[in-house]
């Protein structure tokens, strides 16, 4: 199996984008208004939703990211011409 510059993988960029997260408590505008649409359907309120999107988000972009290379994942290289 050839191997992918790590650059150009999904897990890489989920993982970059749970440590931003983690940094710089990621777009919390995002999860607040994705809470106030959920409270149209849930029995809690938007700011309660929001907060606990906040809590979670990190850990399921993790998952997310370790998903990305289960199974016969192409090894990683420092070659930015190794593509497909």
């Amino acid at each position: 199996m050839k191997p992918i510059f790590f650059a150009w993988t999904r897990s890489f960029w989920l993982a970059t984008l749970v440590v931003l997260t983690m940094l710089f408590q990621g777009p919390v505008d995002i999860l607040y208004s994705v809470g106030e649409l959920l409270s149209i359907f849930l029995p809690w309120t938007g700011q309660t939703i929001g907060s606990k999107l906040e809590t979670f988000a990190p850990i399921v972009l993790v998952f997310l990211a370790m998903q990305q290379r289960s199974g016969t994942a192409r090894p990683y290289t420092l070659d930015p011409t190794a593509t497909d």
